[in-house]
C-alpha cells in the first residue's frame, strides 16, 4: 500500500522532524516496548531513508552513511539476540527472563546515546507507538462512534473510503489550525488500518529566550499534543478511537466527521455515546464494533456466531448436536457425572454457549486473509507523511503473541459495564428501587463466569448460573444501561 501526504503542504510537519524531548523520555518511550520488538526496530531503522543514524559534520555522506548502518546493524546482531538454548531444557524460560531485562537496559542507551544522539525523529516514535498496540494491546483504551445518514433515516452506513483522498483531506482540515504528522500502518493481526494523528502548536517565545542562546536550543519551538488514535475495521458503520474530552481530541473527531463521506450528496455524521466505558483492549473493540459475527452474539447467544447450532446440508446426520448431547446425557447418566461437572457445564453454556467453553472458530472476526499470512512485520507500516519510496525489509518477522486466556475468559474481555435495576416495589407499587451495580476488573464477566462455579451448594452460591439473567453473563458486550422489571434497557 503506497498512500502519501505530501510533507511539503503548509503546516504539514516531515518524517525527519525531531522533536526536543530528554534522553530519558526518550528511553521511557522505547522501553515501554518488548525487548525482542526494540531490536527489531533498530535493525529496521538503518535501512529506511528516514530513520537512519545521524552523522556529524563533514563524515555526512552517502558512504559513510551506508558504513555505519551496516556496522549498526551488525553490532545489534551480534550483542542483543536471545542466547540459544536447546530446546525443551529447563532453564530456557529463566535463561531468557535474565537477558531481557539487562538488554533492553543497554540497548535503549546504546540507541540513544551512540546511534541516534540528536533524538527520535516522528516517523520513529510513530512506529514505536503503532508497535506497541501490537505488543501491549492494553496500553490504550478506546471507545466508539457510528457513522449514520444525516440526509435519510438516520442508518449506519457501512465505512468506503478512498485511503488516498481521506487522508489528503483530513490533513488539510486540521493544517487550518495546527501544525499536523499523521501515521498509518495496517495492524498485522485484525483487519484494521491504524492511524495516528498528532497536533502541534507554536510555543511563544519570550524575550529572554530570544537573547539566551543556550535557552533558545534546548527549548522546543514547537508544543506536542497527546497522539489520537483511530482504528477503522474493514466494511463496518462503527470506527474504534481513543477517548477524550479536551479540545484537541474533538476537534480531530469534528475533522474525521466532515471528511468521510465520499460523496457530495450524501452527508455523514459520527455519533458517540457519551455513556459508553472505553475498554482497554483492542481486539475487545473489534469484536464487539468491527467486522464480526461474534459482537451481537455473546453470552448463550455465541453459537449461532460460531456455527454450532445447525448441520450443513452435506454434515452427517449423527453430527447433529441434538444428537450429540442426547449420547453424551447418556455417557454422563453412565459414568456418574459429579455435581460440580454439570455446573460448569450449565456456567459454560450460559457465558459461553457450549458445554466445554470451547468455540469452533478461529478466529473471531471475519478476514478473507488467512491466518497464516497476518504476521507482524515492522517494515510493514505506512507513513502518509512520507514522499520518498520506502525501502521494503524482508526480514524482522515475529509470530504474533496470544494473551494468556483462562478457561473463563471473555471472547471480547471488557474492565467496566454498570447496570441500575428498576423494579418495582411489591409494598409501594408507584416506586421502583433505584439501585446501580457497578463491575470492574481486567475481564468483567470471565470474573463472574469463575465465581458461578465456586460451590454447588445451592445455599452459599453467590451466582447461579441457572438462574443469572443474560445481562450479567456478557450478552450485551460493554453496553451499560438500566435493568427494568428484568428487562436490559441499553443506555
Amino acid at each position: 500500500m503506497k498512500i502519501t501526504v505530501d510533507s511539503r503542504r503548509k503546516n504539514v510537519l516531515p518524517n525527519t522532524y525531531i522533536p526536543v524531548l530528554s534522553k530519558k523520555v526518550l528511553g521511557n518511550i522505547l522501553s515501554r516496548l518488548p525487548t525482542n520488538s526494540i531490536v527489531q526496530l533498530s535493525l529496521l531503522w538503518p535501512r529506511l531513508v528516514h530513520t537512519q543514524p545521524h552523522l556529524e559534520g563533514d563524515e555526512k555522506n552517502k558512504h559513510n552513511q551506508r558504513l555505519l548502518n551496516k556496522r549498526i546493524i551488525q553490532e545489534i546482531k551480534n550483542s542483543y539476540t536471545p542466547p540459544s538454548v536447546p530446546a525443551g531444557s529447563s532453564n530456557s524460560s529463566t535463561s531468557a527472563a535474565a537477558w531481557r531485562l539487562p538488554v533492553k537496559r543497554k540497548l535503549v542507551d546504546k540507541l540513544l546515546y551512540e546511534y541516534w544522539t540528536k533524538g527520535l525523529n516522528l516517523l520513529q516514535i510513530s512506529q514505536i507507538d503503532c508497535q506497541l498496540i501490537v505488543d501491549r494491546p492494553n496500553a490504550y483504551y478506546w471507545i466508539s462512534s457510528t457513522v449514520k445518514d444525516r440526509g435519510g433515516l438516520g442508518n449506519e452506513v457501512p465505512i468506503s473510503l478512498d485511503p488516498q483522498r481521506f487522508l489528503n483531506e483530513l490533513a488539510s482540515d486540521l493544517n487550518t489550525m495546527y501544525m499536523t504528522y499523521i501515521y498509518v500502518c495496517r495492524h498485522p493481526t485484525y483487519p484494521l488500518v491504524i492511524i495516528r494523528i498528532q497536533v502541534f502548536d507554536l510555543q511563544p517565545i519570550s524575550s529572554s529566550t530570544l537573547s539566551s542562546k543556550a535557552s533558545h536550543n534546548s527549548n522546543p519551538h514547537i508544543t506536542s499534543h497527546k497522539p489520537y488514535f483511530l482504528a477503522i475495521p474493514l466494511n463496518s458503520p462503527h470506527i474504534i478511537h481513543s477517548p477524550g474530552q479536551s479540545v484537541v481530541s474533538k476537534i480531530v473527531l469534528q475533522a474525521v466527521e466532515r471528511n468521510l463521506s465520499q460523496d457530495p450528496t450524501n452527508i455523514l455524521s459520527l455519533q458517540t455515546d457519551e455513556n459508553q466505558k472505553p475498554v482497554r483492549s483492542l481486539e475487545s473493540m473489534h469484536i464487539l464494533k468491527g467486522n464480526s459475527r461474534f459482537g451481537g452474539s455473546l453470552g448463550a447467544w455465541t453459537p449461532y456466531a460460531d456455527g454450532t447450532v445447525d448441520a450443513l446440508p452435506l454434515d452427517e446426520v449423527e453430527s447433529h448436536k441434538l444428537i450429540e448431547k442426547e449420547m453424551a446425557l447418556q455417557d454422563d447418566a453412565e459414568n456418574g457425572e459429579d455435581e460440580m461437572q454439570k455446573l460448569k457445564k450449565i456456567a459454560n453454556l450460559r457465558f459461553k454457549g457450549s458445554e466445554d467453553g470451547r468455540f469452533k472458530s478461529d478466529r473471531f472476526y471475519d478476514d478473507v486473509k488467512p491466518i497464516s499470512k497476518r504476521r507482524k512485520k515492522f517494515g510493514g507500516a505506512v507513513s502518509f507523511n512520507n514522499i520518498e519510496d520506502r525501502e521494503e525489509v524482508n526480514d524482522g518477522y515475529e509470530e504474533v503473541q496470544n494473551s494468556e486466556r483462562t478457561e473463563f475468559s471473555s471472547i471480547a474481555p471488557v474492565q467496566y459495564v454498570d447496570f441500575t435495576l428498576q423494579d418495582t416495589i411489591l409494598d409501594l407499587q408507584e416506586e421502583s428501587s433505584g439501585i446501580v451495580l457497578k463491575l470492574s476488573g481486567s475481564d468483567v464477566f470471565a470474573g463472574l463466569h469463575e465465581l458461578s462455579v465456586q460451590t454447588t451448594e445451592r445455599d452459599s452460591m453467590i451466582l447461579n448460573p441457572e438462574l443469572v439473567p443474560g445481562w450479567l453473563t456478557g450478552e450485551e458486550g460493554a453496553s451499560s444501561g438500566t435493568v427494568k422489571n428484568g428487562s436490559f434497557l441499553k443506555s
